[in-house]
């Protein structure tokens, strides 16, 4: 089963569109909300990739050691250095 995350709550303006646009669609607030973000993702994948390209690059490793570090909580994204010290 995939990982659940929990997001901060939407303005209202937006959560009221939100749930206007679920219904419209037959769907949760979620289920819908879900699907807007699996959208996005798809879209931008290749600039996405080319950021995580750069800053691979940047940092001395493989876009796939980055992305696995990413997934795992092992890179620190504020500085250069991974979280993990080595002692």
């Amino acid at each position: 089963m995939p990982k659940r995350i929990t997001l901060p709550p939407l303005g209202e303006h937006d959560d009221d569109w939100l749930r206007v646009w679920a219904w419209l669609n037959n769907r949760s607030k979620s289920t819908q909300a879900a699907g807007i973000i699996s959208f996005r993702i798809r879209e931008r994948k290749a600039e996405i990739e080319k950021m995580l390209e750069y800053i691979a690059k940047k940092r001395g490793v493989s876009p796939d050691e980055l992305f696995k570090s990413i997934l795992d909580g092992t890179i620190d994204s504020n500085n250069d250095e991974s979280v993990v010290d080595e002692k």
